[in-house]
């Protein structure tokens, strides 16, 4: 028991110093105000068929707005997000594609909250 008592009662001085910087690290990060920003974003289409080519797009931006930390919402830019949108089963004529929050590439600590649109119509033709 004395071990124990003189390895925390050594340099105590010290310890508590760096207790209190962790407990003041702690409150800063954890107390930091969350916000909310919205950014136009272009939409990136994606597994586009060879077979068929883009002929119209009713919207080529969405609208994300997204939450996180104040600090780091200021020093972001539309080209940190990116909405891709799959062609994949694309066939010729009109195709209506979702964009879930799920599609939009955000950066770390950043939650998509809404995507506007939430679906756009893309015309597809044959090439």
């Amino acid at each position: 028991m004395t071990r124990l008592r003189a390895w925390i009662v050594r340099h105590w001085q010290l310890k508590l110093t760096a207790l209190a910087f962790a407990v003041g690290l702690w409150l800063f990060v954890a107390t930091e105000e969350r916000s909310e920003a919205v950014y136009t974003v272009p939409i990136d289409l994606v597994d586009q068929p060879p077979d068929v080519q883009v002929s119209s797009i009713a919207v080529e931006t969405v609208i994300v707005r997204v939450e996180g930390r104040r600090s780091l919402l200021r020093q972001l830019h539309e080209e940190d997000f990116r909405a891709a949108v799959s062609l994949k089963n694309a066939r010729p004529g009109r195709f209506v594609a979702r964009i879930d929050a799920d599609q939009v590439e955000a950066p770390a600590g950043v939650r998509i909250v809404r995507v506007t649109p939430n679906e756009i119509r893309v015309t597809i033709e044959a090439r």
